[in-house]
């Protein structure tokens, strides 16, 4: 070599980084995509022809189902049986000879003609149903023969961390997230305990806002995501809970059912078996999505009646999400507990007219008393004098709408004062209830900048111009919230003498 070459360096192969999602989506690829591998040909136990096609599927498709490593590991500890070996036969001196202390067979459990039978195979067979390599098989052998048991994935179980953050640090990250003022979704309080922060917020901007606060601290976006998702039930943005829970449950069941049938061999008993329930299961959902199918039929009726007829009225009313007060995107709103601005929506359905109750939570609650004021309000001073026959349509929340305090307000507008002839509460199947008050919600922009209750007023009155502007009824004064509950029982039986849950219409 002359001295006016020169060697180049050849580049280091650093090792890529691994972690956070990529690395668990990696492992759980490696868990379920095991394919089955070739044949054997050997004479001996002929495994392909032993093990059908079917079953074959079967087991690689119930390999690939096993969740863990570990779970992997224990169901082939149970397929392979360990024995000493009893008899030596070298080819080469004793003294040279590398002697096997133990030998290993393999089997398969599937089921054939509803029996469950274990197929023996031999070792490359084994490997191939399975679509391991030998090294893990080498490894489940040495655990067998050392300690009898299938061994326990130790990898990434290890204490050697020279970048793991302190403790004080990781203390601080937990202490900034709790500082954020989360709070909880009110229709779907008896389903989870999550909480929600603002959806104009996301995990970036507060591990942004963690950095300005603490810029000494070293925190990767990865570290600070993993104890967000973690530590906390926490997500973003206040959402209703629309979804029907029996609707889900039941469609899930059906997808299961309908796999298991295509795996299925038609002329057994389980697949006739399969089809009866998945033939049951889905009549119960046409029945269900029936009776919803009802509610919104009479929705549609009593509105069609109601523009007919000036004797009659149909309304919808609901609660609408709840808006903070000041809605401002500073940082520092995000740490402190901000004020709710509550919306009771009432929807005249003849008219598309809409009323909103508006007042911030220190003036009024919702539950069963303020919504017996805003209706009682609604019907004296809102309400066509010429309506003698109302129907009201709302969700079945028990703290507000079905109770017996609404019942008994109701009995006493229609006996005692006379206002109406007849009222008729009409509720739907639960998870189907969309109204037009959810519509209603949808106009306003909720992104504008707020900073004091009254503001949100002039937000509502301009957030629809067609049919009608909304109307707002400011209730800051409280004047128009009463103790229905108490002064009703003073009139009526103080425990409802019928159980309200299984109420889907009622009237006076």
């Amino acid at each position: 070599m002359s001295d006016d070459e020169t060697v180049s360096k050849p580049a280091s192969c650093k090792k890529r980084k691994s972690f956070g999602r990529m690395t668990d989506v990696a492992k759980k690829l490696c868990l379920s995509s095991h394919e089955t591998g070739e044949d054997c040909h050997c004479k001996k136990l002929k495994c392909f022809e032993s093990v059908t096609p079917d079953i074959r599927r079967t087991l690689i498709s119930d390999f690939n189902q096993i969740k863990t490593y570990d779970e992997q590991s224990v169901y082939l500890c149970g397929l392979i049986a360990c024995k000493p070996v009893t008899r030596h036969r070298p080819r080469k001196p004793e003294n040279d000879a590398d002697f096997h202390s133990y030998s290993y067979t393999y089997k398969v459990r599937a089921l054939k003609n509803n029996d469950l039978c274990e197929i023996p195979v031999c070792y490359k067979v084994f490997l191939s149903l399975h679509g391991i390599t030998a090294k893990r098989v080498q490894t489940l052998q040495e655990a067998l023969k050392t300690t009898g048991k299938a061994p326990l994935d130790k990898r990434g179980k290890h204490e050697n961390r020279p970048n793991k953050i302190l403790e004080e640090v990781a203390d601080s990250v937990f202490e900034h997230i709790k500082s954020f003022q989360a709070r909880q979704s009110h229709y779907s309080l008896a389903k989870s305990k999550k909480l929600y922060l603002p959806d104009d917020l996301n995990v970036k901007k507060m591990y942004n806002m963690y950095k300005e606060k603490f810029p000494d601290h070293k925190v990767s976006y990865e570290k600070y995501r993993e104890i967000f998702n973690s530590k906390f039930n926490i997500s973003f943005g206040y959402p209703r809970s629309d979804t029907c829970s029996f609707c889900d449950k039941v469609s899930v069941q059906i997808d299961a059912l309908n796999d298991k049938i295509k795996k299925t061999n038609p002329d057994l008993n389980e697949y006739k078996e399969l089809s009866v329930e998945l033939e049951s299961l889905q009549t119960k959902k046409e029945l269900h999505l029936r009776k919803a199918k009802t509610f919104y039929d009479r929705k549609r009726a009593a509105r069609q009646e109601a523009q007919k007829n000036p004797q009659k009225e149909a309304i919808a009313m609901d609660f609408e999400k709840n808006l903070p007060v000041p809605n401002i995107q500073t940082n520092d709103v995000y740490y402190r507990r901000q004020l709710s601005f509550y919306m009771f929506n009432v929807h005249v359905l003849s008219t598309a007219e809409a009323v909103f109750y508006t007042y911030p939570e220190v003036c009024g609650k919702k539950g069963s008393d303020d919504v017996s004021s805003v209706l009682f309000d609604f019907i004296f001073n809102h309400l066509d004098p010429q309506v003698e026959e109302l129907t009201i349509f709302c969700d079945s929340c028990g703290g507000q709408n079905k109770n017996y305090t609404i019942f008994r307000l109701i009995h006493y507008i229609v006996h005692f004062i006379k206002r109406l002839k007849s009222i008729k509460l009409v509720f739907p199947v639960r998870g189907h209830s969309y109204l037009e008050c959810d519509r209603n919600m949808g106009l306003i922009n909720q992104k504008t900048r707020v900073e004091l209750p009254s503001e949100w007023n002039s937000v509502v009155e301009s957030a629809r111009a067609k049919p009608s502007p909304f109307k707002v009824v400011s209730c800051d004064d409280q004047k128009i919230f009463k103790a229905w509950s108490k002064f009703l029982s003073d009139i009526y039986v103080k425990k409802c003498p019928f159980k309200s849950r299984p109420v889907r219409e009622c009237g006076n």
